[in-house]
């Protein structure tokens, strides 16, 4: 056993991934609903190993003002009023690969990189092509840690596929909002992306949340084609849990957080893609990168 899977292995519960029934409950959670989740993947050990490891470094206080695909906008081919330019204000704290590779155990690192990962993700996808990790040398693996005072915005990803594990519970808020499968392509240009940002960023449009059954069965009658695609749909994440998620297609964000305690996450990235990089307007706009920060993440502040 190599040591990065040695390390991981008390870690997180491999074993939710082995059944075949698992794969294809995931698989079919994530084509109906747009997400999949898998309560208590890391265990209590883990949770601890890896939000001490995450606290323990420098973080990168961002603030932005960018689109919904996270860049500045294309006024050369569109109205300053159009969807494509309208801009939002984005504050997060982050913590990037390049500072989670220089800790002691390096868990989140040794983490993304266990094969077993990606090869069951890659199963619930069932794409013909196989999903690889980010080649991103901040964006493929990074912690996010949401505050009171931050205000995550509505967006699109450039990487295909994101996989969030949930260390810490914000006391208030803090939910995965998200409107599933609501662009075709992963273009900026795709009108169907146009739309959702009109109507659930721009206005009109009265946005319904609801709570989704984790891991339940789905109705075999359930065709996600004729649900409305620009439902807002909201998830509670719980401590431990893997969530999986087409973010290129998928539209969301981190709900608003309420109270003195932040919602923490550790986050992976997968493209269909073997050599995927973010581009330098997505890379520029969050900022993964805390070499610059004077101050330490410190847990319960």
């Amino acid at each position: 056993m190599s040591s990065d899977r040695s390390s991981s292995s008390s870690i997180v519960n491999w074993s939710l991934l082995e059944s075949p029934a698992v794969i294809q409950q995931c698989r079919q959670s994530l084509q109906s609903n747009g997400i999949m989740t898998i309560p208590n993947f890391a265990t209590a050990a883990g949770i601890t190993a890896l939000k001490s490891e995450i606290l323990s470094c420098p973080y990168n206080e961002s603030t932005q003002h960018y689109t919904s695909y996270q860049d500045q906008g294309d006024l050369a081919n569109y109205p300053p009023t159009h969807p494509r330019n309208h801009k939002v204000h984005s504050s997060a704290s982050f913590v990037g690969r390049k500072s989670l590779h220089t800790t002691q155990h390096r868990h989140c690192i040794n983490l993304y990189n266990d094969a077993r990962l990606s090869t069951f993700l890659s199963a619930v996808v069932a794409s013909p092509k196989q999903l690889y990790q980010s080649k991103d040398e901040n964006g493929s693996v990074y912690s996010y840690r949401i505050e009171s005072h931050h205000d995550p915005p509505w967006h699109f990803d450039e990487s295909h596929y994101t996989a969030i594990l949930y260390l810490q519970n914000s006391q208030g808020g803090g939910a995965f909002e998200y409107v599933p499968w609501c662009r075709k392509t992963k273009s900026v240009d795709d009108v169907d992306g146009h739309d959702v940002i009109r109507k659930v960023v721009m206005g009109g449009e009265q946005q319904k949340s609801i709570d989704i059954a984790i891991m339940a069965d789905d109705d075999d009658d359930d065709d996600s084609d004729n649900k409305s695609k620009l439902e807002v749909q909201q998830i509670r994440p719980e401590r431990g849990m893997l969530l999986f998620f087409s973010g290129v297609h998928t539209f969301h964000r981190v709900a608003k957080v309420t109270g003195p305690v932040a919602r923490v996450g550790l986050v992976f990235t997968y493209s269909e893609n073997e050599n995927f990089c973010n581009s330098e307007d997505v890379k520029g706009s969050n900022e993964w990168d805390p070499a610059d920060s004077t101050k330490i993440l410190q847990d319960g502040h």
